[in-house]
């Protein structure tokens, strides 16, 4: 009787791991967050993004193959606070066709979600599962055609969906500043604070940023690109420092990470401050087939006993 106690202890024990090892192996996402207004100062000209646009091209192809969210995918990129200049069109100091131009040069597709009402139906849809993009891109402040008061709080009132969908693996990339930009970060981490004042001139990338998206450089983030308005103060949570702007001291205006990037951490059910390190896929596929044979071999002795 006290050896079957103890096979039913260790079976109830290997289960629970089981569960915890199923439960924990979401891969968290690429995120890049920045306190700047590119999306209006950039262009296309002659079939090429220039300036602030060519930043969010080289932030968006590193952030795509980083990306281990489930699909099938709905569409690679969602556009948040954007209306649609329609196809082939790619006018300046617009948020729309910032995002349009980059998706059209790297051969993606785009669908975009304009208005409060279709920030609710995507963060719906998110939840149903009938909307599944790749990535998530916030069309920020200060150009035309982005985000208003009224859709800077619908993305706050989802900011629960975004941290979830982030931690699924999906990819994020926002701008801006002030409320209608990062009202939905603060809800996640209210310890953090997006506070205006940046200078662009002699912006560098961290060694964080330069290792989470490899391609990108000084001059892509710098003066070069366009200016920054906000930089960062507080707990970063899970997100580490990816570019400082050029004042002395200097002080984080990108933050973000590669994947894995979680932006809660530290708390009850969270990973630990600091922590990035992921099991591969085929790693954690061995380690779910080695625990899954010990419970069966123990589910046989328990009948046999």
């Amino acid at each position: 009787m006290e050896k079957l106690k103890t096979n039913q202890l260790t079976f109830g024990a290997l289960t629970a791991l089981l569960t915890l090892f199923i439960s924990g192996t979401a891969l968290a996402g690429p995120v890049i967050l920045g306190g700047d207004d590119l999306t209006d100062h950039g262009s296309r000209s002659g079939g090429a993004n220039i300036e602030g646009w060519l930043y969010i091209e080289k932030a968006i192809s590193n952030i795509l193959p980083q990306v281990t969210r489930s699909g099938p995918f709905t569409t690679t990129i969602a556009a948040l606070g954007s209306s649609n200049p329609g196809a082939g069109n790619y006018p300046a100091s617009n948020a729309g066709g910032a995002i349009n131009s980059v998706a059209n040069i790297l051969g993606v597709s785009v669908a975009f979600f304009n208005d409060a009402s279709g920030i609710t139906s995507f963060f719906t849809g998110l939840g149903n599962a009938t909307i599944n993009p790749k990535v998530i891109w916030l069309a920020g402040t200060d150009a035309s055609n982005d985000l208003s008061g009224s859709e800077g709080t619908e993305l706050t009132n989802n900011a629960g969906a975004i941290n979830s969908y982030v931690a699924s693996g999906g990819g994020l990339m926002a701008h801006g500043f002030g409320t209608d930009a990062y009202g939905w970060l603060s809800a996640l981490l209210p310890g953090l604070s997006n506070v205006s004042g940046c200078n662009s001139v002699g912006a560098t990338l961290t060694p964080a940023g330069q290792a989470a998206f490899p391609g990108l450089s000084n001059s892509d983030i710098d003066d070069t690109a366009g200016p920054c308005h906000a930089h960062w103060e507080g707990n970063l949570g899970g997100l580490q420092v990816l570019a400082n702007d050029g004042n002395n001291p200097a002080r984080s205006f990108i933050i973000g990470g590669g994947s894995g990037t979680q932006f809660q951490c530290g708390g009850p059910n969270q990973p630990p401050c600091g922590s990035t390190e992921i099991p591969e896929p085929t790693t954690m596929a061995l380690l779910g087939i080695g625990l899954s044979s010990v419970l069966l071999a123990r589910r046989r002795q328990l009948r046999i006993l």
